[in-house]
């Protein structure tokens, strides 16, 4: 499978998304991963690593909870 013109600029404007502020998610020149999944040969999906962004730092837990009942003795 040759990759078109087309193809490529479908490419671009499925990754061109944006944050609810308005920020890039993929910026030009992030470092990316391509990867082929998919357990039959006539049907794979690719996946995109954004290893620029790697590793990924998610939300922090925030530990606030007290428990009373240990305050209590």
């Amino acid at each position: 499978m040759k990759l078109t013109e087309e193809i490529i600029a479908d490419l671009e404007c499925a990754l061109d998304m944006r944050k609810k502020n308005g920020d890039e998610v993929w910026e030009d020149g992030d470092e990316i991963e391509v990867c082929i999944a998919g357990t039959f040969a006539a049907d794979k999906f690719i996946t995109l690593i954004n290893r620029t962004k790697n590793p990924v730092v998610s939300s922090l837990l925030k530990l606030n909870h007290t428990d009373e009942s240990s305050n209590n003795n």
